[in-house]
């Protein structure tokens, strides 16, 4: 989904280098080995779906068509499946095929089908991503 930023003032994090090395540390972990909770729910054997309506957050293990997860939610097709990666502010976030399926390691939207032809604005984008973050940091916490 990509670096969100509502002001031109916000200022990116610099990236220290070990004193030894002169290498920039592991932006992942921190420089410390131990993954940060955000970036801990990146395992590649999962595919993450979450409902932008409700903020219920799915993690699946196995491979699944997005018309399987669509008909756990309803039978009416009033949603659609959209893919994290595929989205872009201006423009409608794009449906996944209903045959297609989830790609490990990926997230996963569930949108209103109200949504299908309503462009993505910076402002739903972060709303998303703080939704996303904050349901993976609880769903880290509750398994372990």
């Amino acid at each position: 989904m990509g670096v969100c930023a509502s002001c031109h003032n916000v200022k990116t994090p610099h990236t220290p280098k070990t004193p030894a090395t002169g290498k920039e540390k592991d932006a992942v972990h921190g420089g410390s080995g131990t993954p940060r909770a955000a970036e801990s729910f990146r395992r590649p054997s999962s595919i993450m779906v979450m409902n932008i309506s409700n903020g219920s957050i799915k993690e699946y293990k196995q491979p699944i068509s997005a018309s399987v997860v669509v008909s756990e939610i309803s039978n009416n097709n009033c949603c659609y499946i959209s893919n994290a990666e595929s989205m872009r502010i201006g423009t409608c976030m794009p449906r996944v095929p209903d045959e297609e399926e989830l790609l490990p390691g990926r997230i996963y939207f569930i949108v209103p089908i109200s949504h299908l032809n309503y462009p993505l604005s910076l402002p739903l984008l972060c709303d998303l991503a703080v939704k996303v973050g904050s349901a993976l940091c609880q769903l880290t916490e509750t398994a372990r």
